[in-house]
């Protein structure tokens, strides 16, 4: 019988494989998938270099973050990334470096603001008032010396790239509850998925066997274990199983895979926790033709068109009405500079973009971009494009967990309850969606995935020895 299944080949699952592995356990990792990573996906077709479509940063490399140590082990060369210069345009063209300057210190004084509310308030704010009410109260320092007030307001929505869900949606009462790796930035060489692969063929050295291609229909529990059947009519019987299953995925799974059935605490939790939207889109160029692009790492959008009732009814259109931020690779952030820019697509222009065709989406963003960058000479049209979707691939439903919503019983516990064992600690979870403090990162995935090795080894040892 197996020491442990793992279902999942994202980087929670593979950690958790690798260390049990290197302490002497047989390990079996099942994937959906018929390729390893997860929601790490490194696209290479038509692009100048490697892009990564899912995970792509390690946030807090000086701070702490392991997967640092980890990609250091396999021999996978990291590079911090360099600060560049970044520009908000309006209406009218770019801002003016005094008009950027006041956005950006008005934004950062009204998250102070709200993250003092937040943790000094007695009593404490409600749970259904979001994060929204206090940015964009009247008296919010968002609003500060600022000559448009519509202009703060649309620039504090960049907020929604990280978050992943509207500011409406935010919870104020546990805004800035975690204690994630922040500071420093590092990305590693030729992409994560790669990084990841290397990290399966040195845990095959160790033993672990992989199975790609294998979607898990029931997790049963039995007198010696744990049974897991596929949909490809397989059966597997271990000891103990560390489940990776996205949350996205449990939401509309949990409450028939496992028999018996979770607790109907642990299913409610996982109703109630929220899986953010972030899409990524695209263009690779044959050459720079954008402002500054030598320079400039960033790019930020505000609107160029007042939202009416009617929904837009091209992909430019929906750009036109969003916030937006475009990543530059031309400037120096990373040590191999190319032609390419990257649309991160907060939840309300990627589902409004979603009824379009990838190609339609790649066609109007390239107009947006001529006409908002001001070009009048002509500029070469994209050579490759792509679009994520995320919150519609069957086997992730969204991109990570979001901070704490709005609503009566949610908050930051959810997490940890998330990441609970059960079945006498034969089940186990690993995830993003497991770790309170680093929820919706690499951090997150990578912890959890040490945190259920540690445990589930000691289970094991408490059961060799009787």
């Amino acid at each position: 019988m197996i020491d442990t299944i793992v279902i999942g080949a994202g980087w929670s699952g593979i950690v958790t494989a690798r260390e049990l592995a290197k302490a002497g356990h047989s390990v079996l990792i099942l994937e959906a998938r018929n390729r390893i990573g997860g929601r790490a996906r490194t696209f290479t077709e038509g692009m100048h270099v490697p892009v990564d479509l899912g995970c792509s940063f390690i946030h807090g490399y000086k701070e702490g973050n392991p997967a640092r140590e980890i990609a250091k082990e396999i021999g996978t060369t990291t590079y911090l990334l360099k600060p560049t210069a970044g520009l908000i345009l309006g209406k009218a063209g770019i801002l003016p470096p005094s008009i950027a300057a006041r956005l950006r210190s008005n934004l950062a004084a009204a998250r102070a603001s709200a993250l003092d509310i937040s943790h000094n308030s007695h009593p404490a704010p409600s749970t259904s008032t979001p994060l929204s009410d206090v940015l964009f109260a009247q008296d919010s320092p968002l609003f500060a010396e600022s000559p448009d007030r519509g202009a703060a307001i649309s620039f504090a929505r960049t907020l929604e790239v990280p978050f992943g869900m509207t500011l409406e949606k935010a919870s104020l009462r546990w805004t800035g509850w975690e204690d994630a790796y922040a500071g420093s930035d590092a990305a590693p060489e030729g992409g994560f998925q790669p990084l990841l692969e290397k990290l399966v063929e040195e845990a095959k050295g160790n033993g672990v066997q992989v199975r790609t291609g294998e979607t898990v229909s029931s997790i049963v529990r039995t007198d010696g274990g744990v049974h897991v059947a596929t949909d490809t009519g397989s059966g597997y019987s271990a000891r103990s199983v560390v489940c990776t299953i996205p949350l996205g995925v449990l939401k509309g799974t949990a409450s028939t895979l496992f028999q018996p059935s979770l607790p109907a605490r642990r299913l409610e939790t996982i109703a109630n926790t929220h899986v953010g939207i972030l899409e990524k889109l695209v263009l690779a160029y044959p050459s720079v033709w954008w402002p500054e692009g030598s320079a400039v790492g960033s790019y930020i959008f505000l609107p160029s068109q007042a939202a009416t009732a009617e929904d837009p009814v091209t992909p430019k259109a929906v750009l036109d009405l969003n916030t937006l931020i475009v990543a530059s690779f031309a400037a120096p952030t990373l040590p191999k500079q190319h032609p390419t820019l990257l649309f991160y697509l907060s939840p309300t222009p990627a589902l409004q973009l979603a009824q379009f065709s990838p190609e339609d989406v790649a066609k109007g963003a390239h107009e947006f971009l001529v006409e908002r960058f001001g070009v009048s000479s002509p500029v070469p049209a994209p050579i490759a494009s792509v679009m994520t979707n995320w919150h519609t691939d069957s086997l992730a439903m969204g991109a990570t967990t979001t901070p704490s919503i709005i609503g009566e019983g949610r908050g930051p516990l959810d997490f940890a309850e998330l990441g609970k064992p059960v079945w006498d600690g034969t089940l186990g979870f690993a995830g993003e969606h497991t770790d309170p403090n680093h929820r919706g990162s690499v951090a997150g995935a990578v912890v959890s995935g040490l945190r259920e090795a540690e445990r589930v080894a000691k289970l094991l040892r408490k059961l060799n020895e009787g």
